[in-house]
C-alpha cells in the first residue's frame, strides 16, 4: 500500500515550536489522502488524536517506516535521508537555518560551531541535489536553492480554526509568541512598551513562553537575557514560566490587542518567514513588525497592522498608540485578518504537496 513517512528533528507534542508545529499539519494533511507516519521527538501529550501513527525518531518502528515509506517528507536533518532507489525524497527547506545559524554563533565562531555549520551547509547541499521535490516557505526563498536540481513548491505556513470569531473586547496585552533569537529584537519592544505607557497608554508586554520546548536545545544564555529584559522593563514586562502549551497559544493572542514581531536587519530576516504571524493570522490580532521579510510585505499588503523601521522605538510605540486609540484603524485591521484567514488554512497551503504525491502514486516508478 502506497504510504508516506513525514520527519522531524523537533519535539511533537503538548508544547511545540515551528518545525514541530508544521510537520504535525502535514502528516494530518497528508493522512486524508495516503497512509501516514509521523516520526519525532515525542514529548507529553498530543495536541488532539491524530489520524495518523506516531512514532520516536530512532524506534524500531520509525525505522522500518522510514525503509517502507513510498514518500518521505521532511527537512534536511541527521537521519532523514532516501532509504532505497525507488522512495521519492521531498526536502522542506521553509527554515532558512545556514542564514540563522550565522547569526547565532557571530562573525567568531567557535571550532565546534564551525563543525556544525558545515555539517547543515552539507545536508542543504545534499538536499538540493538529491530531492525529488523541494519546498520553499516564500517566492523570496527561491532565491536560495536556484541551484537546486528538483522542482520547487511553495507552501508558507499554516493556520486552523479559520472562522472563528474574533473577541470584541480585549486586553491591553502586546504579546510576544517566539523565542528571542540572536536575529530579532525583543529590546526594541521593551522600550516601546515602556515608553508607550509613559504617554499614558496602559499596556503590558507579554513573552508567551521562555525556553523552546526542545530541551535538548535550551540554552541558558536565552533564559538570562530574557531575565534581564523582564527587569528592564519592569513593571510593564512579564513572560509566562514555560513555553505556552500548543493548545493554549490561540487563547492568549484572543485576549491580546497587539501581537508584536520585531527584528534586526539581517539576511535571515530578509529570507525566513515568522511562524508567530499565522497565529495571529489565526486569532486575528493586528500585527507590528520591523521592515524586510515575508511578514512586513503582508502585513503592508493586506492591511494587518503597522510594519516600523528597525530597532526604532519611537515608531513601535506610536505602533501601539495607534493600534490601541484609533478604533476604526484597529477594527479594518481584525476585518483584514478575518478575510485572508482562508487562504493560509493547512489544506488550502499544502494542496502543492498533495498533489504532487498524488501523482507519484499514480506513477510510482522512478
Amino acid at each position: 500500500m502506497f504510504g508516506v513517512a513525514v520527519h522531524t528533528p523537533d519535539v511533537v507534542g503538548e508544547r511545540m515550536a515551528g518545525p514541530g508545529i508544521r510537520a504535525w499539519h502535514f502528516a494530518g494533511e497528508l493522512a486524508k489522502h495516503f497512509p501516514t507516519i509521523l516520526i519525532c521527538k515525542r514529548e507529553g501529550k498530543l495536541p488532539s488524536a491524530p489520524a495518523f501513527r506516531v512514532a520516536a525518531r530512532g524506534s524500531a518502528e520509525a525505522l522500518v517506516a522510514m525503509k517502507s515509506a513510498d514518500v518521505l517528507v521532511g527537512q534536511p536533518a541527521r537521519g532523514f535521508r532516501r532509504q532505497r532507489r525507488t522512495q521519492h525524497i521531498v526536502y522542506d527547506l521553509f527554515d532558512p537555518v545556514l542564514l540563522e545559524l550565522r547569526e547565532m554563533y557571530g562573525r567568531h565562531p567557535s571550532m565546534r560551531q564551525r563543525v556544525h555549520l558545515r555539517a547543515e551547509r552539507w545536508r542543504v547541499e545534499k538536499a538540493m541535489d538529491e530531492g525529488d521535490l523541494l519546498i520553499v516557505a516564500t517566492e523570496k526563498q527561491r532565491a536560495l536553492y536556484e541551484k537546486a536540481k528538483g522542482p520547487l513548491i511553495e507552501i508558507p505556513f499554516g493556520i486552523e480554526d479559520v472562522g472563528v470569531a474574533a473577541p470584541a473586547k480585549r486586553e491591553n496585552i502586546i504579546l510576544w509568541g517566539g523565542g528571542t533569537w540572536e536575529w530579532l529584537d525583543p529590546a526594541t519592544a521593551v522600550e516601546a512598551v515602556t515608553a508607550a505607557n509613559r504617554r499614558g497608554i496602559d499596556c503590558r508586554l507579554l513573552f508567551l513562553g521562555r525556553s523552546r520546548p526542545n530541551r535538548h536545545a535550551v540554552d541558558r544564555r536565552r533564559e538570562d537575557r530574557l531575565d534581564a529584559l523582564i527587569a528592564g522593563g519592569a513593571p510593564f514586562v512579564s513572560a509566562n514560566d514555560s513555553w505556552t502549551p500548543y493548545r493554549d497559544r490561540l487563547t492568549w493572542l484572543r485576549r491580546s490587542k497587539v501581537a508584536i514581531m520585531l527584528h534586526r536587519p539581517t539576511a535571515e530576516a530578509a529570507y525566513s518567514i515568522r511562524t508567530r504571524l499565522f497565529d495571529a493570522i489565526a486569532a486575528a490580532v493586528p500585527v507590528i513588525t520591523t521592515e524586510q521579510g515575508f511578514a512586513a510585505e503582508l502585513v503592508a499588503a493586506e492591511g494587518l497592522g503597522v510594519v516600523v523601521p528597525s530597532s526604532d522605538a519611537a515608531a513601535v510605540a506610536d505602533g501601539i498608540v495607534r493600534l490601541i486609540r484609533d478604533d476604526g484603524f484597529y477594527a479594518a485591521c481584525v476585518s483584514n485578518l478575518v478575510r485572508i484567514q482562508p487562504r493560509f488554512a493547512w489544506d488550502v497551503v499544502t494542496r502543492p504537496l498533495i498533489e504532487a504525491v498524488k501523482q507519484w502514486q499514480r506513477r510510482p516508478e522512478r
